[in-house]
């Protein structure tokens, strides 16, 4: 959830305007004293919208936006009392991540995770994150390279969803796909050379087609189609440590109701699992060949679906409500996953091993921000959350200090 601080209140007849953008003055600060201003993000599509309203992340979509030296030097209230544009900052504070995921590094000692379309970079134990990315590359669902030189992502800058890569210090972001398709979900091969992702490539560029699996070779770029039935949908690649196959979610008529399997040089799917309700989604494999999925069931016009962790058939997550993106498994075998807005963590034994415990603040200005994420003690599986700060002029939060 995300939440900005310091609104006046709803909108009315008499609200005043910003005289150059038209933008209503309580979306500014209140007044001159204002440390960091808001806008819902520009250019955002259709295509965008829908996708992150998919994942119920859609609410108060503000991005932080920092004012040039030039404009804070020049901020002053018209004498009408609106505001100019740029001159004012606000705090946003994410008390929760609706639509967050992370990926550990191979060692195990430190994260990157996603928070409201930012990659911030987390040691495993807490302590203060850094942001990885520009608001403007929007990447999603990060995940480590098996020999850690590398992040690959699914990124929406541009107006489409592609597959990059990043060193792990947010240095040398690379396309590795492109065109007028959505390419999403990339998982690496055990090697290092291959990512499998999910497109609807292939099909008309306006219009799109089904999903199915490819491949992308990370030194070539080369891309190689897996699965192509025309009346299914192919989504949510993981790879097999084995590196033979590819595990993924097909849905037909009746639903999102298999994980399958498919050969990674191409072949015939077969079965791997099924329900005979809800829905499957966002498949992960353990080193040890365990199967951790996302199961939501239920959902009405009265009551809202909830989502389960599951692990070679049980729940493992208990009555929490787990978010719809992809668990990551640790190097000790222990599980990583977002359930009830935080970032929570099993051990190799499927109990519970730590969860975050604060919120985020987004709290002022600056070319880049550091987040502050405390653990009440060094987690096996990263127990954080935080207060988000400027770094010159970090602020304090009780709830997140380092005891």
């Amino acid at each position: 959830m995300t939440t900005a601080q310091g609104l006046p209140g709803d909108p009315s007849d008499e609200q005043q305007t910003d005289p150059v953008t038209g933008t209503p003055a309580h979306l500014y600060a209140d007044g001159p004293g204002g440390t960091l201003a808001g806008r819902l993000p520009s250019g955002v599509s259709r295509r965008g919208f829908l996708g992150a309203a998919a994942l119920g992340s859609v609410g108060a979509a503000f991005v932080p936006v920092s004012a040039s030296p030039a404009a804070a030097a020049s901020s002053a209230p018209s004498p009408d009392g609106a505001y100019a544009r740029g001159l004012y900052t606000r705090t946003l504070t994410f008390t929760t991540a609706t639509n967050a995921s992370a990926t550990v590094s191979p060692d195990g000692d430190r994260l990157v995770i996603e928070v409201q379309g930012v990659l911030w970079a987390l040691s495993r134990h807490g302590g203060t994150a850094t942001a990885l990315t520009a608001p403007d590359l929007e990447p999603t669902r990060p995940a480590w390279s098996p020999d850690g030189s590398a992040i690959a992502f699914c990124s929406y800058k541009g107006g489409g969803f592609h597959v990059w890569t990043m060193a792990p210090d947010g240095s040398n972001p690379r396309r590795l796909t492109s065109g007028p398709w959505d390419d999403r979900g990339a998982s690496w091969s055990p090697d290092g050379t291959r990512i499998a992702f999910a497109s609807e490539r292939g099909g008309d560029p306006v219009r799109g087609s089904s999903y199915d699996i490819w491949t992308v070779e990370v030194a070539t770029g080369e891309l190689t189609r897996l699965t192509g039935r025309p009346d299914v949908e192919d989504y949510d690649p993981a790879w097999h440590p084995d590196g033979d196959r590819i595990l993924f979610v097909r849905a037909d008529a009746a639903g999102a109701r298999t994980i399958a399997s498919v050969p990674a040089a191409g072949g015939e799917v077969t079965t791997v699992r099924t329900v005979d309700s809800g829905t499957l989604m966002c498949p992960a494999v353990s080193k040890d060949g365990r199967l951790a999925f996302v199961w939501t069931a239920g959902g009405t016009q009265f009551a809202a679906a909830t989502s389960a962790l599951v692990v070679d058939g049980p729940t493992v997550s208990g009555t929490e409500d787990v978010s719809p993106l992809p668990p990551c498994w640790t190097p000790d075998g222990g599980l990583l996953y977002f359930a009830d807005g935080r970032l929570k963590a099993l051990n190799a034994t499927l109990e519970p091993a730590g969860t975050s415990r604060s919120p985020l603040h987004w709290a002022s200005p600056g070319p880049r921000t550091a987040a502050r994420y405390a653990t009440s003690t060094p987690p096996p599986a990263g127990r954080c959350a935080a207060s988000t700060s400027r770094r010159s002029h970090p602020t304090a939060d009780p709830s997140s200090s380092l005891p």
